[in-house]
């Protein structure tokens, strides 16, 4: 006879709908769950939550709780939905809305059972459940417990677990929906302005002056290539080039802010050192030239036109907040700073450079340069030393 449980009645699910909802971190909620289980008398050792997510990059997430080892958290990438691995497995289940899935560890090995049990008795697991967890978009994710208990799980603990799903599903909804909000914020926002975001700050007209290292790159002939090239030569392209600009920029802790066009915005905050973060400006526009020029020789044995690009780096003050009408807001930066690294750039091609520097940039960060000249640019009052990198 099935144990039936009373939601209101049950202090883990009484936790899961008070004191749960603080969690906003699945990894802080999962070892908060474990805990509040095992005060309850539930002899779980290991918790698993598989949750897929809107990700360019990541399927899905999974966070993991073991007894005596605290959480973790597994990033399974695209392409992990069709893997042989979840496709034989109760998770895979789980996600389909099937289950529950109840697993006698305890039982001798069988022909053709998940490839998982073979590693959950190796650990000294004796029992394996997983639900689907129901979510109000009508998809499904996954729940697993397992225990080293002697006989496994009771029939408290199964009648437990079945009726706190709708709970579990709650918090496990709400981390997600923050997860994808910040995923989709650090995609097309970037990290540190997304969590700006986040937090709160949408207000027009709301933000700060900082002092950065302003990078802008922009690609060479790319109306003409634009007008010659198929579409999707033309994309790729343009990922071939953006590709290791992000890259390099991002390693160096760097903000990518916007595309334009062709063309990329990005900041280097000044937090305290500023030769250490002109250096890393320099040195992430050293691994960008590097990566494109062996993209380059691919292009050239593949018979693709050139990536041509220039890189200007500026040191100055600029507004980091929002700017827009009522309803529509870019988190940018502006100011005269960002106008002057746009007209440097500009003159890579004049030069022969990809790469320029700014008076600034040189002095203030210490960087060994190469004087190109003085030349007045358009739109800056005042005409502009300009350098090259040394060597």
């Amino acid at each position: 006879m099935t144990q039936r449980v009373q939601d209101s009645d049950h202090p883990v699910i009484r936790w899961l709908m008070t004191e749960a909802r603080r969690h906003a971190e699945p990894n802080a909620f999962l070892e908060a769950f474990a805990q509040a289980l095992r005060d309850a008398g539930v002899d779980v050792a290991r918790i698993t939550t598989g949750v897929p997510i809107l990700h360019p990059q990541i399927f899905s997430f999974s966070g993991l709780w073991e007894l005596g080892k605290g959480t973790s958290e597994r990033l399974y990438r695209a392409g992990s939905a069709t893997s042989p691995t979840l496709l034989n497995s109760p998770i895979r289940i789980a996600y389909d809305g099937g289950g529950p899935v109840r697993c006698d560890l305890a039982a001798p090995a069988r022909e053709g059972e998940f490839p998982i049990l073979a590693d959950l008795r190796s650990e000294g697991y004796t029992d394996y459940v997983v639900h689907a967890v129901p979510f109000a978009d009508g998809s499904h994710k996954a729940l697993s417990f397992a225990t080293r208990r002697l006989g496994g799980f009771t029939a408290a603990d199964l009648a437990l677990f079945q009726a706190m799903i709708p709970a579990v599903a709650f918090n496990l909804e709400v981390q997600a929906l923050r997860r994808t909000a910040r995923t989709l914020l650090d995609t097309y926002v970037g990290r540190q302005s997304g969590g700006r975001v986040l937090d709160g700050q949408i207000q027009r007209g709301s933000g700060e002056t900082i002092r950065a290292v302003i990078w802008l790159c922009d690609l060479r002939g790319f109306t003409k290539l634009s007008e010659a090239l198929p579409r999707d030569a033309l994309i790729d392209l343009l990922n071939a080039y953006f590709g290791p600009m992000c890259d390099a920029v991002a390693a160096a802790g760097g903000e990518i802010l916007k595309f334009i066009g062709d063309a990329m915005l990005a900041i280097f905050p000044i937090g305290g050192d500023v030769g250490a973060t002109c250096r890393a400006a320099l040195a992430a526009a050293d691994r960008a030239q590097a990566q494109l020029s062996e993209e380059n020789g691919r292009r050239a044995q593949a018979g693709l036109p050139r990536i041509e690009y220039g890189i200007a780096l500026h040191l100055g003050d600029v507004m980091y907040g929002n700017i827009g009408s009522d309803t529509r807001l870019d988190f940018t930066v502006i100011g005269p700073a960002v106008n002057l690294t746009a007209r440097i750039e500009s003159m890579c091609r004049e030069l022969g450079q990809q790469v320029l520097l700014s008076s600034d940039f040189v002095r203030e960060g210490g960087i060994a340069a190469r004087p190109l000249g003085t030349f007045a640019l358009k739109g800056v009052a005042a005409a502009q030393e300009i350098f090259a990198a040394a060597g």
